[in-house]
């Protein structure tokens, strides 16, 4: 194991013999990638306790770990491979400079790979307590591919506060229904998150939470010269981590087989018509009313003006029953406002809607300003008109949409959920509770990277948005009626030549040669890559 230090100590060896051992015996994720054994949330040796480390035991840059010690005095060391890598006697002995947010132990002379931690602690009286060995995972961070000037995205506070019974806890609606593997794969997806920095129960109480949109990073750089002529999904900071491929040792836990049965790939025009909408003015075109009104809701009214020609109500989905999301793009202030429920104001030509964004720059992270539930934008995440038959380029960027098992967690870029959805009934079924997922809002649903698509004789479109969902993933942004709902901005007769969306004397249909694939293949719960 690269980077031990025998030194001849006896002892070291024989923890790490130990390590080994607990290794091949119960962590399972040392295999191909992250599995469901139930996870430990604590480890203890007499008053030695530390808390973090959680499976499946992925970390990049740093792990979230903190000595809790109720003896006397005493000298905490924290080990990994034998080699000491913080040495504290200040209580409360965690591995970051005291006084500081907590940070983690710091990870950077640490190579990735398989590794062994250890924590003791030596009381000014002699005594020697130890706790561990506990294999982790140590995988590369991609800080590189992002711009300098980006801030990361800080650990979390709470991380580290309660262990991780408690915290999950507060996540969970009594009497919502789960298998045992269900409630396992949550965990090991909970303690993935927290090893990451990132806590899912952060502001539960909270369905908007202003305190999550505090911690968006900032000082992003620009979109790329000539976005003006690129897509709309294509427009906004080269930093926004929708651009960014997953790595291929990125932390990752296995979902459930079968845990995704029914897809519907959602259109704007033709088709079910219920996808995204989308009209972009021009300079010459009139500054109108926006009226944003949650029902009845009088406290809930927002007004401005936003840019728009003034037959925009044709380019509302198809579907009249439908959520009729309309996006308006101002090419002249580079901005753009996304819309729930649009209608047209009848005395003004204006646009009201239940909700409706306040506008946004594209010169952004796109992790807000949309109308979905998770609150940031859809613009980059919506498969753009031809995107999807491009003969040549594969779509570069994430795909999202709504689920049918949302859970009331988030995770960056996430800042909101469905309002009251801790206790809601599910509203599609009427019956049993909403809150039975176990992929965070905003948490990134990756179709297997290894599995080679190229050999199972797709149609176009339907291996450019798998291809989407296996490079960039998909990420959770609300609650639907199908189990998995991919948002997309085009018109269903695009499709045609490929077998359409549900078959035609052309193929099966792309919905259905998506849902095959996704069916009867492993996907996995996955964290943005973040600058951390």
């Amino acid at each position: 194991m690269k980077g031990i230090v025998w030194q001849n100590d006896w002892r070291l060896f024989s923890l790490w013999i130990l390590g080994v051992a607990l290794a091949a015996w119960g962590v399972e994720h040392f295999g191909r990638f992250g599995t469901a054994a139930a996870p430990a949330t604590t480890y203890r040796n007499g008053g030695l306790l530390f808390r973090g480390a959680y499976e499946p035991r992925f970390a990049s840059r740093y792990l979230m770990v903190r000595a809790l010690f109720d003896a006397e005095p005493a000298t905490v060391t924290y080990l990994i491979d034998g080699t000491q890598i913080w040495k504290t006697s200040e209580p409360p002995y965690d591995p970051w400079p005291s006084g500081e947010q907590p940070a983690g132990l710091g990870l950077d002379s640490i190579s990735p790979g398989q590794h062994v931690l250890v924590v003791s602690a030596t009381t000014t009286s002699g005594k020697l307590f130890q706790t561990g060995p506990v294999p982790i995972t140590v995988v590369a961070d991609v800080d590189s591919l992002f711009s300098p000037q980006l801030s990361r995205y800080p650990p979390q506070p709470s991380v580290l506060a309660e262990d991780m019974d408690t915290l999950l806890a507060s996540t969970v609606t009594p009497g919502a229904v789960l298998t045992n593997q269900e409630v396992n794969t949550r965990r090991l997806v909970f303690g993935m998150y927290l090893n990451m920095g990132i806590d899912p129960s952060f502001d539960i109480e909270n369905d908007q939470s202003e305190a999550l949109v505090s911690l968006l990073p900032t000082h992003a750089a620009p979109p790329r010269p000539g976005s003006e002529s690129l897509p709309l999904s294509m427009r906004f900071s080269v930093d926004s981590v929708f651009y960014h491929a997953i790595p291929k040792d990125w932390a990752r836990v296995a979902l459930p087989s079968g845990y995704i049965q029914e897809v519907q790939f959602s259109t704007a025009y033709h088709g079910d018509g219920i996808g995204f909408g989308e009209v972009v003015a021009s300079a010459s075109d009139p500054l109108l009313p926006v009226r944003s009104q949650w029902y009845n809701v009088g406290s809930s009214l927002r007004t401005f003006s936003f840019r728009m020609p003034r037959d925009w109500s044709s380019r509302l989905p198809t579907l009249a029953t439908g959520d009729r999301h309309l996006i308006f793009v101002d090419p002249v202030s580079k901005t753009f406002i996304s819309s729930y429920k649009a209608s047209r104001n009848a005395v003004d030509g204006g646009v009201n809607g239940l909700y409706i964004s306040s506008p946004r720059a594209f010169d952004s992270l796109g992790d807000e300003g949309g109308s979905n539930a998770a609150g940031f934008a859809e613009l980059p995440l919506l498969v753009q008109p031809g995107e999807a038959t491009d003969p040549v380029n594969e779509i570069p960027h994430a795909i999202g949409g709504a689920v049918a098992r949302t859970w009331a967690t988030r995770v960056y870029p996430a800042t909101s959920r469905d309002a009251g959805m801790r206790t809601s009934i599910n509203s599609c079924t009427h019956k049993g509770f909403t809150n039975t997922g176990i992929v965070p809002y905003g948490g990134i649903i990756q179709l297997d990277p290894q599995l080679d698509l190229s050999g199972l004789h797709l149609s176009l479109p339907a291996y450019r948005v798998l291809r989407a969902m296996q490079v960039y993933g998909y990420y959770v942004m609300d609650f639907g009626c199908t189990d998995l709902d991919i948002y997309t901005a085009m018109d269903a007769n695009e499709l045609n030549p490929y077998g359409g969306p549900w078959g035609n004397e052309n193929g099966v249909g792309v919905q259905n040669e998506i849902q095959a694939v996704i069916r009867e293949n492993t996907l996995y719960a996955v964290p943005a890559p973040l600058k951390r």
